[in-house]
């Protein structure tokens, strides 16, 4: 069993600094636990309080009736070195020390990171934090932040070493309906690192995507040889800032940590078959795509469509990319005019310009159409803004062609703000975006991955 397994799958917790005061992050911790459904044993920490919402408290470690699977630390900085010995003493397995106040502050938060870091590495005890937000493990329904996230179990994870910055990011993909299995804020990384976090979710079965937000690497050879082995059974997705000289420094003041050259670690990224994006939105989207479609085993796409625009537009950024947009041989267009029963004013070369025609049935069939030729390796659908919502029978027909053929698709809705949230809500089986670039974006990085897996397969 990997030491992180009581983290992330615990039977019990307890948070030491548990309050009722709704001011306090003990609060927020223990209500999001409570009402979250955790389904293991919770034991408030208050030696001031009797029960803390609904939970019989205790005065300290010492008093809990059994070895802990998970302590989460949530009372000041100065307390923080005794509440970790008290830890260790009693056997806890895993902390998670939300608690701020640490390395980033100066020399006195340097000593009692440094004092954290001795007493868990000396009893093998593995930390998150200091300075974190917590942790998600949906499928035990712990919900160990400040924030009162909730989703189905499903098989995407997240590392962040950014609290705000990475429950912002999770709570919008649940509200595209994404499911997660796991969420870690690492903060400061003083006693377990972005790694070691790489390595229990690569060897977790439930996970099958990683993404993740990176400021610096305390540890780049383990970081190196752990990618490099997880990178070929499931995709790593992550974002790395601190990407100028500004930026660097505003790394290290958030969390003490000294970040090198962006040139390094993009090198380190393509050794390892990690992919990189660097907007923000990327982030989820990339890892959306990986986790609804298969990789992207050749470059060459077909975008189907209403507007000509569309189509150019996205054929321009597919083709900065390094993708293709073959053109479909004259006579499979006449064909395809025929049982399509395209607008005589269509343009079915590829882009397929249905010319704003509103019916299901042409889009379909020309979808149909190429994604079974050998010369199309994938597709993108770009959606007309009326009706809306779009019709049932379109989505699910959509789902039916990507699974039939196994060939990655995604959808583009850019006729409408809200567009892509509304039907992205309508499917779980294919990811919804809202620009050129942005779907644009998404093969290119499924393409990528596609020719790591068939170059280690090859070799």
């Amino acid at each position: 069993m990997h030491e992180l397994n009581h983290m992330f799958r615990p039977e019990s917790v307890a948070i030491v600094g548990a309050s009722e005061d709704p001011a306090k992050w003990g609060f927020g911790v223990l209500n999001n636990i409570t009402r979250g459904g955790f389904q293991g044993r919770v034991y408030p920490v208050n030696p001031n309080a009797e029960t803390i919402l609904g939970h019989r408290a205790y005065k300290s470690l010492r008093e809990i009736p059994e070895r802990l699977d998970l302590a989460f630390i949530v009372i000041p900085s100065p307390l923080v070195v005794g509440a970790v010995r008290e830890a260790v003493a009693t056997g806890v397995r895993s902390l998670i020390i939300i608690t701020a106040g640490f390395g980033e502050t100066g020399a006195e938060g340097k000593k009692r990171e440094a004092e954290v870091q001795s007493l868990c590495r000396g009893a093998g005890i593995p930390a998150a934090g200091p300075n974190c937000m917590g942790i998600c493990s949906f499928p035990v329904k712990l919900v160990g932040t400040m924030e009162p996230l909730k989703s189905d179990a499903g098989h995407l994870s997240f590392i962040s070493q950014s609290g705000t910055y990475g429950v912002t990011t999770l709570n919008y993909g649940l509200h595209l309906h994404l499911p997660f299995n796991a969420f870690i804020s690492s903060g400061n990384e003083a006693v377990t690192r972005f790694s070691d976090y790489l390595e229990y979710l690569g060897q977790d079965n439930e996970t099958h995507v990683i993404m993740g937000y990176i400021e610096s690497l305390r540890d780049g050879q383990k970081f190196m040889r752990v990618a490099r082995d997880v990178s070929r059974r499931k995709p790593i997705v992550v974002m790395k800032f601190g990407r100028t000289d500004d930026g660097t420094r505003a790394a290290a003041s958030h969390t003490g940590a000294l970040a090198g050259s962006n040139i390094i670690y993009d090198a380190l990224f393509k050794q390892c078959g990690v992919i990189a994006v660097t907007r923000t939105h990327d982030l989820l989207n990339v890892a959306m795509a990986f986790d609804m479609q298969p990789p992207l085993r050749g470059n060459r796409i077909a975008i189907v469509g209403p507007s000509g625009g569309f189509g150019v537009a996205t054929t321009d950024f597919l083709a900065e990319q390094g993708l293709k947009v073959p053109e479909i041989d004259f006579m499979l267009q006449r064909k395809l005019r025929e049982e399509a029963d395209a607008l005589p004013f269509a343009s079915l070369k590829n882009p397929i310009d249905l010319a704003a025609d509103l019916r299901v049935d042409p889009l379909l069939k020309c979808a149909e159409t190429v994604l079974n030729l050998d010369m199309i390796d994938g597709a993108i659908i770009g959606l007309h803004s009326r009706p809306f919502p779009p019709d049932e029978r379109l989505l699910r027909r959509l789902e039916e062609i990507q699974h039939e053929t196994g060939k990655p698709m995604s959808i583009c809705y850019f006729s409408r703000p809200e567009g892509m949230d509304v039907v992205q809500s309508m499917t779980r089986i294919i990811p919804v975006y809202r620009s050129a670039e942005d779907v644009g974006q998404v093969m290119s990085c499924l393409w990528q991955y596609g020719r790591r897996l068939t170059s280690l397969e090859n070799s």
